[in-house]
């Protein structure tokens, strides 16, 4: 019998480091371009470059165009609030699934708080805007929130479970109905029932509406700090599902 040989692991080729650390520069500078210069209508292929100490001809060799680095930047946002919201989680008791709704929450509205540009782009109007293209929208839009579902469709398949309060599916209007299967199916929960899918919707749409008044200033002159009407939205969605709104660790 011939020994078991083991796999070599694989070595990245210094063409191939070069090639990743130029990709993480590049995104670096266009986030600092976004951010805490010009904003997203002045992100151009050529400031990007000279912030980065590049050609432009040298990122096209590694990028498609501007749209090219928006989308990964945009993933690279998304991977970043999603290291904020398991880190808040790990700092719950183990499943305590309020408790890790609670802390989600909170830790995307106060990364959305810090990270406005950012918000804007994933979140907000950007990505509309940088993609005219529907059908990229869409991809990208899609991706996104597989990834964050990834994060929250387990909290609400374990809220299934333990039979959570949700609509029987003839319960929802049929238009929406629809419309809750295809988000469901995209974000990687075609195991979960409709009526919880559907409270997973529902509060998001909450969730974002507040998070946009905190970003946007919307209504400042009475909510300058949105702890309080989070704390109080919070509460009233875990209330509807049978939960404790008990405090997190922060």
């Amino acid at each position: 019998m011939s020994p078991i040989t083991e796999e070599a692991p694989t070595v990245q080729s210094r063409r191939e480091r070069l090639r990743d650390e130029l990709r993480r520069d590049v995104l670096a500078a266009a986030r600092h371009q976004l951010a805490g210069q010009h904003g997203l209508s002045k992100l151009t292929m050529a400031a990007v470059a000279k912030e980065v100490g590049v050609t432009p001809p040298a990122l096209y060799r590694h990028f498609e165009n501007r749209q090219d680095v928006i989308a990964q930047l945009c993933v690279l946002i998304v991977e970043e609030v999603l290291e904020h919201l398991r880190a808040a989680v790990a700092r719950q008791e183990p499943g305590d699934v309020a408790a890790a709704l609670v802390a989600s929450t909170r830790a995307s509205l106060d990364w959305a708080v810090r990270n406005p540009a950012e918000f804007d782009l994933v979140i907000g109007s950007g990505i509309r805007s940088e993609l005219p293209d529907g059908t990229a929208s869409h991809e990208l839009q899609r991706r996104m929130s597989e990834m964050v579902g990834g994060h929250y469709v387990p909290l609400f398949r374990t809220l299934a479970a333990d039979g959570v309060p949700h609509p029987a599916d003839d319960e929802i209007a049929p238009a929406l109905a629809e419309q809750v299967r295809q988000y469901r199916d995209a974000v990687g929960g075609p195991d979960l029932p409709l009526g919880v899918a559907y409270l997973m919707v529902t509060a998001w749409r909450q969730v974002y509406g507040l998070q946009c008044m905190a970003v946007y200033g919307h209504q400042e002159f009475a909510f300058g700090d949105h702890v309080a009407l989070h704390e109080d939205m919070v509460a009233a969605l875990l209330g509807q599902m049978g939960l404790d709104p008990h405090p997190t660790v922060r």
